[in-house]
């Protein structure tokens, strides 16, 4: 029988995800969006902040679970781009 999928489930898969081998590979999820930022300003020419780009990332992952609403990695990713968001706030990146 297959175990029924919670949001703790989803939490700790996130968070293996922000603080595992991504973190590794990546650096800091607060640097590494604002080097998605700095990235997308000079595209842009606009004056994205860290916390900007991980509100985009939330918003493309709301956008595939109105797609595919039963992906599960729509709602890890999501969850773990949330928690990215606050680090951002909390360091100073908005």
């Amino acid at each position: 029988m297959m175990k029924k999928v919670n949001r703790i489930d989803l939490l700790k898969k996130a968070i293996t995800l922000t603080d595992g081998q991504r973190q590794s590979d990546y650096g800091k999820p607060v640097d590494n969006m604002q080097h998605i930022a700095d990235i997308f300003n000079v595209i842009t020419n606009g004056k994205l902040t860290a916390r900007d780009v991980a509100l985009l990332f939330q918003c493309a992952k709301i956008a595939r679970r109105r797609i595919s609403p039963t992906v599960e990695d729509h709602y890890i990713d999501d969850m773990a781009y949330c928690g990215i968001e606050y680090e951002c706030v909390k360091e100073g990146k908005y």
